[in-house]
């Protein structure tokens, strides 16, 4: 079974899944590893910023562990396990008042996509190499990753990503603009935790502001984001 651990840099907390001998694939104790990990630090003061990654360097997430689903007498089952761990981890991401990002290598899949999109930001190393086979597989995807990649991608390449299930290279990632940033595989990690340090000497309690605003900016609710601006406004004075 997987498992999660975070370790704190600093102002920067690291969560790392590992499930390295299934390429880092999302079992149980991943999900819920991650759901528990996202709810714990929602509360700490002292983060300015969290970095994701997958454990070792031969893959982000090969996507759900299907050898775990496997064990249950019906696939839903293992499936709705998976996805009840890590919609509760994808509902506290998205709620964080510090921003996120994700830190991806080599192979990133199915449900890794997923884990990737819940975050703010998106560094990628050179060799990545990213698909959703969910159409092929006959999966419905969830929903909260496909809003999320609208709003990263838009319609088109969304509906691109996963009607033609295409493996999609680093530069094309980049283009799209679901990457932030590429490295080379031996930057990468050096890379993304200077950014997320930059990212935490900001001031906390403003960019919590901006996190919010951004956020519901996304979603197309611009009264509540200018409410949340004037809000902050009259406490600033």
């Amino acid at each position: 079974m997987g498992s999660v651990s975070t370790e704190v840099r600093g102002a920067v907390a690291v969560v790392t899944f590992d499930n390295a001998a299934r390429m880092n694939a999302i079992d149980a104790g991943v999900a819920e590893g991650l759901a528990a990990a996202a709810k714990s630090l929602k509360r700490r003061k002292d983060i300015g910023a969290l970095v994701l990654r997958g454990a070792g360097d031969r893959s982000f997430s090969a996507g759900v562990d299907l050898k775990f689903v496997e064990t249950f007498a019906k696939r839903a089952q293992g499936f709705a396990v998976v996805e009840k761990g890590v919609e509760a981890f994808w509902s506290d991401m998205r709620a964080l008042p510090f921003p996120t990002i994700a830190m991806l290598y080599a192979n990133c899949y199915g449900g890794g996509v997923q884990l990737a999109a819940s975050t703010d930001f998106r560094f990628g190393d050179s060799a990545l190499k990213l698909s959703v086979p969910a159409v092929r597989s006959r999966l419905y995807y969830p929903m909260t990753a496909l809003e999320r990649l609208f709003e990263i991608v838009g319609e088109g390449r969304t509906r691109r990503m996963m009607l033609a299930g295409e493996t999609l290279a680093a530069a094309t990632l980049r283009e799209w603009g679901f990457l932030d940033e590429v490295f080379p595989a031996a930057e990468l990690e050096r890379e993304t935790l200077a950014f997320a340090q930059k990212l935490a000497e900001q001031p906390r309690e403003v960019v919590a502001v901006y996190q919010d605003i951004l956020r519901a900016l996304a979603k197309g609710d611009g009264r509540r984001a200018r409410a949340l601006r004037l809000k902050a406004k009259g406490k600033a004075k």
